[in-house]
């Protein structure tokens, strides 16, 4: 493995959950030597649905699947 492989590299995650202001938030997100952006995060919206995005980032671009949770 080269220093540019090793280097591109990486994963994160975080959530934000505070009950006395209702917000709700989170991220994570990884990057394989492939090269290949993969991730997720949620985010509570005003309306009280959750909006749940999962995506992945190549060379060919940005895909997106985004879904909605009611009820929370």
């Amino acid at each position: 493995m080269n220093l540019e492989q090793y280097a591109s590299r990486y994963a994160f995650g975080y959530r934000i959950r505070d009950f006395n202001t209702g917000n709700d938030f989170g991220h994570k997100q990884n990057r394989d030597v492939d090269g290949v952006t993969r991730g997720q995060y949620h985010i509570l919206l005003p309306d009280g649905r959750v909006q749940n995005v999962i995506y992945k980032a190549d060379d060919t671009g940005f895909h997106a699947d985004v879904t909605f949770e009611t009820g929370h």
